[in-house]
Parts: structure tokens; C-alpha cells; sequence
């Protein structure tokens, strides 16, 4: 017997792990972003991939990868869809993870790679296989598709002025009644400044104030689908901008299933730093008009209403009892 006999053995799976690897990065190479892998301690992200924009700067925002590589990840093919089922430890772990993973199979024969977003269906269902169409293909430009799980691309540069510009031109409608980038911002404004709120209490409340106290304009606002995109792009805005920090991706899914979803979600530096820029200029603009409710920057509080004449307290009430009676059988 040959003493190399009892030598370490490389499995070939070590092998066609590796080109499922390179096929990825040589795919985020070539869409001009940077793939990091995982150099130690991977229990379930193979690597991330980091957006670098046109001009080639890093900007932070990350989408972890998981990669399976080999043809018996596609032995389950139909209807042009490839079904793959996590493992039970990496179900809970990609779930809550705190940015997108996206689960990648690569086929060397087919030199084939898709992908899909594994965090968001397993928010869906954690208990079910993953869906991955195999129309989803990685390629460059679709890198660009994954690193938006999260929110439109950032926008590198900071200048609170021209951000308060912008966020005063966009609006859905009229000047007077209607509403802005900046009537959401300012208005949603809570936790002592240092949070953003918004929900469509906050759209409704502030339209019924402005037509309170400006109705000498005569301006009739209705509400229609321009005007729901109008709030997508407000979110689009904070997102590309950096200005809160938001779970995107439950955003979405609201949005999917019909409703517009509501958040408070805290102000980045970015955020506060555009926050304390207007509270100067705002200073600058009315330096005598400092009584309560004539500045600018201020919070407004935010409460839960208790609407059905007390029947739900009641019946949680007594769901405590009953549980409590159920803890002590």
C-alpha cells in the first residue's frame, strides 16, 4: 500500500463549488461592481456584492450571495422554473438577514446561472421550497437588478441645499393643497427628530390641514394612481439618497398585496445632517418666528387609535385570562 493511500481527499464538489464562485464574480466584475467573498466563518453567504456607480465609487449597499453550483441543482426543472430547498439552519438565518441574499445556481455544463431572492421568499413562507425562474438570468446587467432589492441605486454626493431643492419640486400635483417631497419629509418628522414616519394618515392629515388653513386657494385635490406612484417615488427618494434606514423589502410587499405600508424608520447622518441644514436656513428665513409650532424642525407625535368602541381591548383582556388559565393547567 502506497503511503499517499491515506492522504487527504478533495471531494469534487470542492471543485464545482469554486467555478460556481468565479462564475459569479467574473458576472459582478463585469457589471463594474466589486464581489467580496466570504474568507472565513461562511454559514450560509457564500460572498456580498457592493454597487460601484458609473463613476466608480463605492457606495455601501450590499446584497449577500449564496451560491449552489452543479447540474443536480437543476434536476428539479419544470415549466421553466428550478425549485431548491434550503437548508432548515439557513431558512431562519437568510430570513432575518439585514439586507437581501439572493441564492444563485449555476449549471457549468449549460455555463447557466439564475438567481433569486431568497430572503424575500422565505419571508413568504419559511417552511417552502425557493422558486427560481429560469428566466432570471445573472448576467451584468442583472447584477444591477439584485443590488436594487433594495431600493433604487444610491446616488453618491451630498448637498443639502440641492437636496431640498429637489425634494421641494416633486410633488403630485398643486403647489398649494398639494403635497411634496418636502410636506412628507417635514411633516413626518418624529422620536425627536431623529426618525422619519409616514403613512397615508400622514398624507391625509396634512391635505386636510392645508385645505383648512389655505382654503382661501380654492385648490379641490383628489386622490388617484399618480399620486400613489408619487408616493413610491417619495420612498424611491429617501432610499437613493440615504436619508433613512428602511426594510425596503417589507415595504414592497405591501405595496404588492395592494396596501400602501406605512414605517418609522430612523434618520441616517445623511438624514440629520439635511435636517439640521433646513432648521439654519429656516432660522436664517424667520429669525423672529421661534415660538412653539413656527419652526420648521419639530416632532409630531404618533398614536395607535382605539376605534372599535373597546371590543378589541375587551376580548384581549380576556385572551390573557384565558391564557394565563391555560400557562397554569
Amino acid at each position: 500500500m502506497s503511503h499517499y493511500d491515506d492522504a487527504p481527499k478533495v471531494s469534487s464538489n470542492t471543485f464545482m463549488e469554486r467555478r460556481g464562485v468565479r462564475k459569479v464574480d467574473e458576472l459582478v466584475g463585469e457589471a463594474g461592481c466589486l464581489w467580496r467573498e466570504t474568507p472565513m466563518h461562511d454559514v450560509g453567504i457564500d460572498g456580498q456584492i457592493e454597487y460601484v456607480d458609473s463613476q466608480g465609487r463605492a457606495t455601501g449597499r450590499l446584497v449577500a450571495v449564496q451560491i449552489k453550483a452543479g447540474p443536480s441543482y437543476f434536476s428539479s426543472r419544470a415549466g421553466g422554473v428550478v425549485k431548491f430547498r434550503p437548508h432548515g439552519k439557513h431558512r431562519n438565518y437568510w430570513a432575518s438577514f439585514p439586507i437581501p441574499v439572493v441564492v444563485v445556481l449555476y449549471h457549468p455544463v449549460e455555463d447557466l446561472a439564475i438567481w433569486g431572492d431568497a430572503r424575500r421568499q422565505l419571508r413568504a413562507n419559511l417552511s417552502a421550497d425557493l422558486q427560481i425562474a429560469e428566466s432570471q438570468r445573472l448576467d451584468a446587467r442583472a447584477v444591477l437588478d439584485v443590488l436594487s432589492l433594495d431600493g433604487d441605486l444610491p446616488v453618491l454626493g451630498f448637498d443639502p441645499q440641492v437636496l431640498l431643492e429637489a425634494m421641494l419640486g416633486a410633488t403630485n400635483g398643486s403647489h398649494v393643497t398639494g403635497l411634496s417631497f418636502l410636506d412628507l419629509f417635514f411633516h413626518g418628522l418624529t422620536d425627536l427628530g431623529n426618525s422619519l414616519y409616514f403613512g397615508m394618515d400622514l398624507v391625509d392629515e396634512t391635505i386636510r390641514e392645508k385645505d383648512l388653513y389655505l382654503k382661501h386657494q380654492e385648490v379641490v385635490l383628489s386622490w388617484g394612481a399618480e399620486d400613489y406612484e408619487f408616493i413610491d417615488r417619495y420612498v424611491s427618494f429617501l432610499l437613493a439618497h440615504d436619508l433613512v434606514r428602511l426594510d425596503f423589502d417589507n415595504w414592497r410587499q405591501s405595496a404588492e398585496s395592494g396596501m400602501v405600508g406605512n414605517f418609522i424608520a430612523p434618520l441616517t447622518h445623511r438624514g440629520r445632517a439635511l435636517v439640521d441644514a433646513a432648521k439654519v436656513l429656516d432660522e436664517e428665513f424667520f429669525p423672529a418666528a421661534r415660538e412653539p409650532y413656527r419652526v420648521l424642525v419639530q416632532e409630531r407625535w404618533i398614536r395607535i387609535l382605539f376605534r372599535d368602541e373597546g371590543e378589541r381591548l375587551l376580548h384581549i383582556e380576556q385572551f390573557k385570562g384565558a391564557l394565563r388559565r391555560h400557562l397554569n393547567s
